[in-house]
């Protein structure tokens, strides 16, 4: 009997692996105890050059990131729970202040879209010790921090920086994954 359930469950991880390989997807599933994992940022994705990686982890679970931006540009990495509004609502900032006569460096340094930052900010991460709500990485640097989920959903990691790119983030030209959070 155990030889044939374990018959099944390779023969299921086989299926799972062949549909990620045929779909092209990137999907980490981070069991208990796999507290570490590294990605890779550049334009415009983490682990590639577009979008990110699915994670999937337990709610309490900690992560201990190591971002390594092998980009040409400046990257950062952020948890957010609602990418397209988060998304949305800089680039109506964006054109407000615009509008009101700011130039790119002014905006992009602005009170206002640091606030967005702060709304929008689902989950904070420790960086050396402190919390912080963003962790920035200039081209061939490596951050370390980590991450805890106190609530099962699903959340975003994203790119919201402008360099190279304004108006627009890194995130708007798919610089995000997503995490699931599962009870």
């Amino acid at each position: 009997m155990r030889t044939l359930g374990l018959s099944r469950v390779a023969l299921v991880a086989m299926v799972v692996v062949a549909i990620v390989a045929v779909s092209g997807l990137s999907v980490f599933i981070l069991a208990p105890g796999a507290r570490t994992l590294r990605l890779e940022a550049f334009e415009f994705g983490f682990d590639g050059h577009f979008g990110g990686p699915t994670l999937r982890v337990k709610v309490g679970e900690t992560l201990r990131i190591t971002l390594v931006n092998r980009g040409g540009i400046e990257h950062e990495f952020m948890v957010v729970r609602d990418v397209n509004e988060f998304l949305e609502q800089i680039q109506l900032k964006v054109r407000e202040l615009q509008a009101k006569g700011l130039k790119e460096e002014q905006i992009k340094t602005s009170e206002e879209i640091e606030e967005i930052h702060e709304n929008f900010v689902a989950v904070k991460l420790m960086v050396g010790g402190k919390e912080s709500m963003e962790v920035e990485v200039d081209r061939g640097e490596t951050a370390q921090f980590e991450v805890t989920f106190r609530a099962p959903g699903t959340f975003y990691y994203v790119c919201a920086e402008f360099e190279a790119t304004f108006p627009s983030t890194h995130a708007d030209r798919g610089m995000y994954g997503t995490i699931i959070v599962e009870a």
